[in-house]
């Protein structure tokens, strides 16, 4: 398999994201970075001797630093399933990483008009664009919260710090507690800016990133698995309750993946593939049952008792199945 030269950066993540601070900081807008904006700054990049996109150790699940100080190891995949055609996993991976380019698009625009709301003052728009402008960031978890600095910055929660007002808690869920627990918009203009400048260091450490086919692959289960031991409890989203909406993200980048390899899956365990579709049908049913008319779901406090045991089963089956992928294809 191709690999391409990786850029290994270290905890001065936010050497980079000084980068782009004084534009965003002076003209706030509605127009995120388009599709090429790594490209515009990557030179920056490469002027730093210090590592600003150092993977490892991010997350609830990730285990990005796992094949080695840049993570993700080099070696020839000796275990690949022999019925598999390396070429073949290498379009599901290339698929993949294409994926995760136009995600992390996505979750700059929508992230961009969600701040812009706070940086106006306007706490209901902000409030109502909260949830939407996390789903790129939740569909594609296992891959941005690898990059451990910057997953501390962005999506962090309170219990990570000192308490609410240390002003190293920043990211979305900052401003979600001023919007949703004390309704406010004041003061919590500089995260707003901050989040754009961290979701842009972001954007330019994927640029540079390459997929191994085993990262990709374990996202699959990562992906539920965080939400049937964690996000299950409503501890992330606990001032919005809007966890739904992270719950269908993160199930959607799971099936996005199984897409990718389900030729290859389908040749060797087709009965898996059967399950996997089984508990996909099981969990998006509870799903549904929460989402309104209109779009968007119910608060996840009107989740009940019975539904969330459902739901947690149901979770746990699917990412059980989902762990042996990694066996089936031999990554």
């Amino acid at each position: 398999m191709k690999r391409t030269a990786k850029l290994w950066v270290g905890i001065g993540a936010y050497l980079l994201t000084s980068v782009g601070s004084s534009a965003y900081g002076s003209t706030p807008s509605s127009t995120a970075p388009g599709p090429h904006a790594a490209e515009a700054t990557g030179a920056t990049l490469l002027a730093f001797t210090a590592d600003p996109c150092r993977r490892g150790g991010g997350g609830e699940g990730g285990e990005g630093g796992e094949g080695g100080e840049g993570g993700g190891s080099t070696s020839p995949l000796t275990g690949l399933n022999p019925a598999i055609d390396p070429a073949e996993l290498d379009r599901a991976v290339e698929g993949y990483q294409t994926y995760v380019a136009q995600e992390v698009d996505r979750l700059l625009t929508d992230a961009a008009a969600f701040t812009d709301r706070v940086l106006a003052g306007d706490v209901e728009g902000a409030k109502a664009l909260y949830a939407p402008s996390r789903l790129g960031w939740e569909r594609i978890e296992p891959i941005a919260e690898s990059f451990a600095a910057l997953d501390g910055a962005i999506d962090a929660r309170v219990d990570d710090f000192r308490g609410e007002d240390d002003p190293e808690f920043t990211g979305f869920h900052r401003l979600e507690m001023g919007l949703f627990k004390y309704n406010t918009t004041e003061g919590y203009e500089p995260f707003a800016r901050t989040l754009m400048e961290d979701l842009r260091s972001l954007q330019v450490c994927t640029s540079f990133l390459t997929i191994e086919p085993r990262d990709m692959v374990r996202g699959a289960s990562e992906l539920i698995e965080e939400v049937a031991q964690g996000k299950i409890t409503g501890e992330e989203e606990r001032y919005s309750h809007t966890d739904f909406w992270s719950f269908q993200a993160n199930v959607e980048g799971s099936q996005k993946i199984v897409s990718l390899v389900r030729p290859l899956v389908q040749r060797i365990e087709p009965a898996l593939l059967q399950e996997i579709d089984r508990d996909f049908a099981a969990v998006n049913g509870v799903l549904e049952r929460y989402r309104l008319p209109g779009g968007g779901f119910e608060p996840y406090t009107t989740l009940t008792p019975s539904d969330r045991r459902r739901l947690q089963s149901d979770l746990a089956r699917l990412a059980e199945n989902l762990s042996t992928l990694r066996g089936v294809i031999g990554v």
